[in-house]
């Protein structure tokens, strides 16, 4: 038989549990996410910027040289810089730089005319030249001094397709002759169709356009948009340039040329707007 005025056992001895853990929580200290917080926003250590010494070798590293040869950064030049007598030929220049953001690479030849170009030391630079032969200067300079560095090397150009490129070049100069104010230009080379655009817009214009190779190719053009602007024609590849009068009723103007019978052809074109002589 039960008693009817106290309290159950089992009920007494949750209580007590329950009493005994709240006073072991009010002992402790705090170090929930507010802790957490404050150590996840501290600004992360900055890594050490690399020395001289260090920079020098990632530039001799990049275009896989020498640290004693020509155009390699030193103690006492810490700009790489070549200063040659090159014969007649084609040349890879490459730059590399460490220790920056970018460097700037300068070639001179014996007409004293400067060429620039600007590069990134994550990538580097590999610029084609075309020699006459004589002498040149070249050289990669940083923006600042140490500890940055930079070195430059040229070797015999290995690549084939950019001496190709070059006379394709000098080709379509030589047939397209003076430049004239306003005009755009290109040049195209294959033995299958090739398309190539000029960024000319809406007007009215003079094409000039000439090929070699096949003993014809046939060309079309049409906008950027595909807007027919020249329905397909047979062109005679006799070295000859033929003008003929364009309007461009929209952006861009497509050329496509398609050589006969798989020829490898040159294609050489411009579009020079109607006001001009």
């Amino acid at each position: 038989m039960s008693a009817h005025g106290g309290m159950p056992a089992r009920h007494r001895g949750f209580l007590a549990v329950a009493a005994a853990l709240v006073m072991a929580l009010a002992g402790c200290e705090y170090t929930g996410p507010d802790e957490q917080g404050a150590l996840a926003s501290s600004p992360p250590a900055t890594p050490p910027a690399a020395s001289f010494e260090e920079n020098m070798g990632e530039v001799v590293r990049l275009l896989e040289a020498s640290p004693s040869e020509p155009g390699m950064p030193s103690e006492a030049e810490p700009a790489g810089k070549l200063f040659l007598d090159l014969a007649p030929g084609d040349y890879m220049v490459s730059g590399a730089c460490a220790g920056v953001y970018g460097a700037k690479l300068t070639i001179v030849g014996a007409d004293g005319v400067p060429e620039a170009s600007a590069f990134e030391c994550g990538s580097g630079l590999d610029r084609f030249l075309r020699h006459t032969g004589g002498p040149i200067t070249i050289s990669a300079v940083p923006p600042v001094g140490k500890p940055s560095a930079t070195g430059v090397k040229v070797q015999t150009n290995p690549d084939r397709r950019a001496s190709e490129l070059e006379d394709l070049s000098e080709w379509s100069d030589q047939q397209l002759q003076t430049r004239i104010p306003g005009e755009l230009r290109g040049t195209s080379g294959g033995n299958t169709t090739t398309t190539g655009t000029l960024m000319a817009e809406p007007g009215q214009y003079d094409l000039d356009f000439v090929c070699s190779g096949p003993s014809f190719t046939e060309l079309s053009i049409s906008t950027s948009a595909g807007e027919e602007v020249l329905a397909p024609v047979r062109v005679p590849c006799d070295g000859q340039a033929v003008r003929s009068p364009l309007r461009l009723p929209g952006q861009g103007a497509d050329l496509t040329m398609s050589p006969l019978d798989g020829v490898e052809g040159r294609f050489a074109y411009r579009l020079i707007p109607a006001h001009q002589p």
